[in-house]
């Protein structure tokens, strides 16, 4: 027969507050027995232990906690009993795996990399090489930007008699540090290459380039291959972001692309190439602002054979895409092709009658005028005429329904004397959607590596109003100030989200770091170093220190201004 919880509960907290500690314990096990999947039970005999003074039994309780809290989907909850697991027993490495794990489901990425570092620390501590790899192959997974966890794999990979595996990841540190500008770097990685297979041709070729140069930056055209390089030619970083992007390697590909953009911001190449790995990766609603920018530039220049190269390179992906179907139109009128150019706009005008544009109800008609004037096919403007003067008169018939809909709940709401002020709406779609935050974001972020500024200002302006992209769009926004030199404005506004409350975490590292720039930029000396005081060992910081107290003494600074 099972035992009278309500009963057991009340014995169980006399116990307790009587310090009996064993005897409670005893009772919570009752329930336990019957109810083994509560995660509670187990975290209140952990806590119970804890005050017997017996931290190993309560670390084997919370650890049943965490496992019975992560199963019913509670993951704060067994986040917390992991963590109580450590402070019993900090021994318990394994814990840092579930961390991990935990974290990622939450979207955590820098806290997990931080538990799974801690873990795989640890295993090379104990020379256990296989459990490391497996860690920092994860670590990898979730952050392929890790170089140092890449290069971690790459060597237990060799410990381990993994070859092939080595010759890979030391390949892609190689490249990912040539893109970085970090040659010797690189070359060190290549040569690791070398030692285990002296015949792999990319490694021998960076080596041999390496007495020449650095690297070149050569112009890619839209749809093409990478080119084969000779032995003697130095790495070319477009023909290596190519390669990844036809290799769907897009973490690699962007990293490049952004390498290359700060030092040639709005590098024309570059910008086609990022447009190309959005669409690929499935980023469409960014990669239509970007092909769009970019088409309608070619087109103004009189670059025809490029605007076409792009404008197909989109349709093929999303053939209805209307705002690249008008600009296909524009492209066949400009070739003097008015029958193709009118079939284009004719694509677009069907598609808009079945889904409007929001903001754009009359483009219909204004491409219907445009059909009109270069086409003289009957079928087809009579066609499209009576398409437009069906959807039309629906429109109206609708209009005037809602109207009568309207008119009768007025009837209705004032003859119950209902304060209009609480009236229902009118119309459903009256409470307009709230904007889609995550797209202005990645649309700003396009427009910034495009060099479009100003654009970009503005997409960020509409995601700062959503609390999961405030900070970034903050940090975004002074970027492009920074890239404009407008670095006071950008100063300006970073100083006041130090003082939101949403400013915590790794992102807030990133903002006391962009704004110790800032101060370096304007020479705010005394500003920089406590902005960068905060954060001492993130990124390069123990170098900036060292280098803004090296003028206080010497009266110079031997870094680099990030301006």
């Amino acid at each position: 027969m099972p035992p009278d919880r309500s009963r057991v509960l009340q014995q169980a907290q006399l116990l307790a507050s009587r310090g009996q500690y064993e005897a409670a314990i005893a009772e919570w096990k009752k329930l336990a027995t019957e109810s083994p999947a509560d995660g509670t039970i187990h975290n209140t005999i952990g806590d119970l232990q804890l005050k017997r003074n017996a931290p190993g039994e309560a670390a084997s309780a919370f650890l049943q906690a965490a496992s019975a809290f992560r199963t019913e989907g509670a993951t704060l909850k067994a986040i917390a009993a992991f963590k109580k697991v450590l402070k019993c027993d900090p021994s318990r490495y394994e814990v840092y795996r579930h961390l991990g794990d935990l974290n990622i489901e939450r979207g955590l990425i820098s806290s997990a990399v931080q538990d799974y570092l801690t873990l795989g620390k640890y295993y090379l501590k104990e020379r256990r090489g296989k459990d490391a790899l497996e860690i920092y192959r994860k670590i990898v997974l979730q952050d392929p930007s890790n170089l140092n966890a890449q290069q971690r794999v790459a060597e237990l990979c060799v410990q381990e008699n993994q070859q092939d595996e080595a010759t890979k990841v030391y390949l892609q540190l190689g490249r990912e540090r040539s893109a970085q500008g970090r040659y010797d770097e690189a070359k060190d990685a290549y040569l690791a290459v070398l030692r285990i297979n002296p015949n792999d041709n990319e490694a021998a070729q960076f080596v041999e380039s390496m007495k020449n140069g650095t690297g070149s930056i050569k112009a890619v055209k839209p749809g093409s291959t990478a080119p084969v390089q000779k032995p003697s030619e130095p790495v070319d970083l477009l023909a290596e972001a190519v390669r990844r992007i036809d290799e769907r390697q897009f973490a690699g590909a962007e990293a490049i692309l952004n390498q290359i953009l700060t030092r040639e911001p709005g590098n024309p190449q570059v910008c086609q190439l990022l447009a190309r790995l959005h669409l690929q990766r499935g980023d469409v609603q960014v990669a239509l602002g970007e092909y769009r920018f970019l088409a309608g530039a070619a087109l103004r220049a009189h670059d025809l054979a490029l605007a076409e190269s792009l404008i197909q390179e989109f349709l093929s992906a999303d053939p209805n895409s209307v705002p690249l179907l008008e600009l296909n139109g524009e492209l066949h009128e400009e070739k003097g092709d008015h029958g193709e150019a009118a079939l284009q706009y004719a694509k677009a005008i069907e598609l808009l009658l079945e889904h409007p544009e929001p903001g754009m109800e009359s483009l219909h008609e204004e491409l219907f005028e445009k059909v009109r004037s270069l086409s003289s096919d009957e079928v087809l403007l009579n066609r499209l005429a009576a398409r437009i003067k069906r959807e039309t008169s629906e429109e109206q018939s609708e209009f005037a329904r809602i109207a009568k809909d309207n008119g009768s709940r007025q009837t209705r709401v004032e003859s119950d004397a209902v304060d209009p002020a609480v009236a229902p709406p009118a119309n459903r779609e009256e409470s307009a959607a709230p904007p889609d935050y995550e797209a202005h974001y990645a649309l700003g972020v396009a427009y910034k590596n495009m060099g479009l500024y100003e654009e970009a200002k503005e997409e960020f302006q509409v995601s700062m109003n959503s609390d999961s992209f405030y900070l970034d769009s903050a940090l975004m926004t002074a970027v492009c100030l920074k890239e404009g030199r407008y670095i006071a404005q950008a100063i300006q506004g970073l100083e006041p989200v130090l003082a939101d409350s949403r400013c915590r975490g790794a992102k807030a590292q990133a903002i006391r770091y962009e704004l110790g720039l800032l101060y370096e930029a304007e020479e705010q000396w005394e500003k920089a170093a406590h902005a960068f005081e905060s954060i001492p060992s993130f990124h390069d910081v123990p170098q900036r220190l060292a280098a803004i107290k090296g003028r206080q003494v010497e009266g110079e600074v031997g870094f680099r201004y990030a301006v």
